[in-house]
């Protein structure tokens, strides 16, 4: 018997501690069980950068950066900053999440990360 691609129904994420699964970003984002604690960058492709989110149930969730890049519309700078005498060091701290106020090629993600800490809260 041949399954339905049509009646497949995806999923956004799943715990992999407690199985608990969101099927959408928005429902992910929004869920007061889930708090961001921090982003790893790749600094030679920044879409592959990962967000750090913990769940109530005890497990670290991470995401790619890709998932979230389409939230931001805002400017992309061309030059990278990383590692020069104006870099704040931000991108090299996995727990901070502050935004960047530099004209950095990073920067668009630092403001992501607001943007995704910010994500308001409903309990489910």
């Amino acid at each position: 018997m041949k399954s339905n691609p049509a009646c497949v129904k995806t999923v956004f994420k799943r715990c992999t501690k407690c199985k608990h699964k969101w099927d959408t970003r928005e429902a992910f984002l929004s869920d007061a069980d889930i708090d961001l604690i921090g982003y790893q960058t790749d600094f030679r492709e920044l879409k592959e950068g990962l967000f750090l989110f913990n769940h109530t149930c005890g497990t670290t969730i991470v995401i790619k950066a890709q998932f979230f890049i389409d939230l931001y519309d805002g400017p992309i700078f061309n030059e990278q900053l990383a590692d020069s005498e104006k870099c704040l060091g931000y991108c090299q701290i996995r727990n901070n999440l502050l935004q960047c106020p530099l004209k950095c090629e990073c920067a668009f993600v630092r403001s992501v990360i607001g943007i995704v800490k910010d994500w308001p809260k409903v309990k489910m």
